[in-house]
């Protein structure tokens, strides 16, 4: 088959690839989190992004601690503000979540109307998350070094970074030819 039917958004055959790729994401992700009894094919999307949430929310803790090097005074104070911070970050990464949902719903007939609302929803939430991550590093930085707020920004950043990529190589990209006539979207 030629490479370019893989890569066409409009195609049956990228279609098929895009759910196989969501359930192998699914099942890849929470296996690596340790949740390999559980069959992502078995889960709703919702459900199996929830349990995964929730599992890299417990690895970035643990990693956070690991390699903060926190006393156990500079802990008293990063913890509860961590848990502040990953609660704010939560709210527009739920948003995250329903926007990539939507999306794989549509796939891969979306409207330009639609696109263009949904553009502008990620944009909005690109710097919701930019303005959540400015307040609470000036927050740190009144309870921690500067050293060691700026260790915490390039320990998040990496791991922010790498769910990011995990999760665009398995999202295909839109489509930019008009949806036919008939299409149910």
């Amino acid at each position: 088959m030629p490479r370019s039917d893989w890569l066409n958004p409009n195609s049956k055959k990228a279609l098929m690839v895009f759910n196989i790729l969501k359930r192998s994401f699914l099942g890849f992700l929470l296996a690596a989190v340790g949740w390999a009894t559980v069959e992502a094919a078995e889960l709703l999307p919702r459900d199996a992004i929830e349990v995964l949430r929730g599992d890299l929310k417990a690895n970035r803790k643990a990693v956070i601690a690991e390699n903060m090097q926190l006393t156990e005074q500079e802990s008293e104070a990063f913890w509860p503000l961590y848990r502040s911070y990953r609660a704010d970050v939560d709210k527009v990464t739920d948003h995250m979540v329903e926007l990539v949902l939507e999306y794989a719903d549509l796939y891969p007939n979306v409207p330009e109307q639609k696109a263009s609302e949904m553009l502008g929803q990620y944009t909005r939430m690109e710097a919701d998350l930019l303005e959540v991550k400015h307040k609470y590093l000036k927050k740190f930085e009144k309870v921690l070094p500067p050293s060691k707020v700026f260790r915490f920004a390039q320990l998040d950043n990496r791991y922010d970074l790498a769910t990011r990529v995990q999760m665009a190589t398995s999202i295909p990209l839109m489509s930019t030819s008009p949806p036919q006539a008939g299409d149910k979207h």
